[in-house]
């Protein structure tokens, strides 16, 4: 292996081209190769033991080569002593590995809420380092007092630039849709939102609303809704969540991360009663009160990481057991009706797993909410025509993941205790996320119990499409649901568990709404149409004036989306072409994508502008 590396870095000669013209090659006697895959990884090697050389008081963090050196002291005074110590021994580890240090890019900055504090000069190498009133580590300013509002201001001014995009990807009758500019804007701009939230969540809320007004903005954007639209509004239409239900997620799920780590020094503070010193709330004041919020629906037992650290059996390594992902010529639910989905399935599992020769495990899970009360449900078809079913109850905190894979254990141990001498097995589960992680050995208890009814059958994992009529599907949904009724255990949880319990709750309820596959210029004059917040008169006069009067042309009542939809005599032939019987505005509103195309089609054909 030495000799390999050494190959890897000895006798690497490097030269210059200039406008076709070469330079003499030179002997690299530095560095890594740059771009090699193994470079990263002997750097860090390299520097590894530069943490440990600080002094005692001195806290140090490494990430590639960004260093971060601090100390916490009641005086400054105190703390530029001690900080010098620790440049002094940071200069001498260079010296002594040849190591240079950029010395215009390193500064230091005196984190104080008093006045009366002044930080010392600090040098390296006998070089006064810079003092700065802010500091960027990783991509997070930390400012002398905490105030988290310089970062904020970036964040905004990164986000705001990035809202262009959306802009010219849409206006009010063209471009992408919903669907579109919705993944837009969770994928390249609210990241910038959001970077770092655990650390800076705490800022004042004027600080933390300029950076809901950026989302607001994009809400407006991508829905084509007036300005004068309600956000929760559009928050419901788009289930976007608000940024501040977002950040406290993020810090719930980080303080349950901190706390699954025995060793980490905040798993104590988080754990134990700490006195508020400062006017703002912290980290840990607020992750316990978030805590108490929802003591209710979260479990309270969580187990350390290191237990769920397991050597995995590897089911796919030992012939015998085999795992099918798909079924031939089945595509998404979109694309493809339950009945052609049925009728491939059915058809596949009467040419490869004929019932007389196999048996049929068909399994399923159950979770309220897919977090809580979760249940099992298991149907088994032995090949002499006697069936046998099982209803479990799988823990009060259980997600619709863990439900599946406890379903799929539970059938082998039935399968396992079974005197049926038919030697072939099959388990029909529509848990496709529990066979990838099968496959990719993700799920070692599950492996393990399948490997023992691998000692005296073949065994078959097999993927099959929900909810399309599959008889053996359906009956294990139904025992699935009876199991989660039944009285449930307390149960502990992994922390990859509870971060999906966390997420769930805050993730806002979707129902299916037709609205979302139609095109730009229809899903503007919908969401106009049902919040209100349009140009008829009616809102025009009220809201913003710019209408004489809220009265409709036909001089009966106020211009409103009810009345032009409903009841509008002036619009009865065009009213009577698109929808000949009498039609509920519930159903013109929110019905049907057909319905709903019959409204858009109503207003362009009756020039109406929304």
């Amino acid at each position: 292996m030495y000799q390999w590396i050494r190959s890897y870095l000895y006798n690497r000669r490097a030269r210059v081209n200039v406008d076709q013209t070469k330079s003499k090659k030179f002997l690299l006697r530095h560095g890594v190769p740059q771009g090699g895959v193994l470079s990263p990884t002997l750097f860090l090697l390299f520097i590894d033991d530069l943490v440990s050389e600080m002094p005692k008081g001195i806290k140090a963090a490494l990430y590639a080569d960004d260093l971060v050196i601090w100390c916490k002291e009641e005086h400054a005074s105190t703390a530029t002593y001690r900080m010098q110590q620790a440049a002094d021994r940071l200069n001498a580890w260079a010296e002594d590995w040849c190591v240079s240090i950029n010395k215009e890019k390193s500064s230091t900055t005196l984190f104080t809420l008093s006045p009366k504090q002044k930080a010392g000069t600090i040098r390296l190498g006998g070089t006064p380092l810079r003092e700065d009133e802010e500091a960027t580590y990783l991509g997070v300013t930390f400012d002398r007092r905490q105030t988290w509002k310089p970062h904020i201001a970036q964040a905004e001014t990164k986000a705001r630039r990035k809202l262009a995009i959306l802009r010219k990807l849409a206006g009010t009758t063209w471009g992408a849709n919903e669907k579109i500019l919705k993944t837009v804007y969770q994928g390249t701009i609210r990241p910038h939102l959001e970077y770092g939230s655990t650390a800076w969540s705490t800022s004042a809320k004027t600080n933390l609303q300029t950076l809901d007004r950026v989302q607001n903005q994009a809400l407006r954007l991508i829905t084509g809704a007036m300005k004068s639209t309600p956000i929760k509004e559009m928050e419901k239409l788009t289930t976007i969540q608000p940024l501040c239900q977002r950040r406290e997620a993020k810090t719930m799920v980080q303080a349950e991360k901190l706390k699954c780590l025995p060793d980490h020094p905040m798993k104590h503070r988080l754990s134990n009663l700490t006195k508020n010193r400062l006017k703002r709330s912290s980290f840990v004041h607020e992750s316990k009160r978030l805590s108490r919020l929802y003591r209710e629906v979260l479990p309270q037992n969580t187990l350390p990481l290191t237990q769920e650290e397991e050597e995995t059996p590897k089911a796919t390594e030992k012939p015998g057991i085999q795992i099918c992902t798909s079924v031939p010529h089945v595509t998404s639910g979109e694309d493809q009706n339950d009945t052609a989905r049925q009728a491939l399935t059915l058809a596949l599992i009467d040419e490869q797993y004929p019932k007389e020769a196999w048996i049929h495990v068909y399994t399923d899970g159950s979770a309220t909410n897919a977090v809580l009360n979760g249940g099992a449900g298991i149907l088994i078809q032995f090949p002499g025509g006697h069936t046998a079913t099982s209803s479990v109850a799988t823990g009060k905190h259980c997600t619709n993941y863990k439900a599946e894979a406890e379903a799929l254990m539970q059938a082998a141990s039935f399968v396992q205790d079974s005197a049926d001498p038919c030697y072939q097995v099959v388990f029909l589960s529509d848990a496709l996320s529990v066979l990838q992680a099968l496959e990719n050995d993700k799920l070692p208890q599950l492996a393990k119990a399948l490997q023992m009814v691998r000692q005296t059958r073949r065994v078959v994992l097999q993927w099959i499409p929900a909810h399309c009529g599959i008889p053996g599907n359906e009956r294990a949904d139904e025992l699935a649901k009876e199991g989660a009724v039944e009285d449930q255990p307390e149960n502990s949880v992994s922390f990859s568990e509870q971060k999906t319990i966390i997420k769930a709750l805050m993730r806002p309820r979707t129902n299916r709404d037709d609205y979302h596959t139609m095109s730009r210029e229809q899903q503007v004059n919908l969401i106009r149409l049902r919040t209100g917040h349009n140009r008829l008169n009616a809102h025009m006069n009220r809201k913003f004036k710019l209408a004489p009067s809220p009265t409709c042309a036909c001089g009966q009542e106020d211009q409103t989306a009810e009345h032009i939809l409903q009841r509008c005599p002036l619009l009865d032939e065009e009213r009577k072409e698109v929808w000949p019987s009498p039609t509920p505005l519930q159903t013109k509103l929110y019905g049907s994508r057909q319905e709903l195309e019959k409204t858009t089609t109503f207003i362009t054909s009756a020039g109406l502008i929304v």
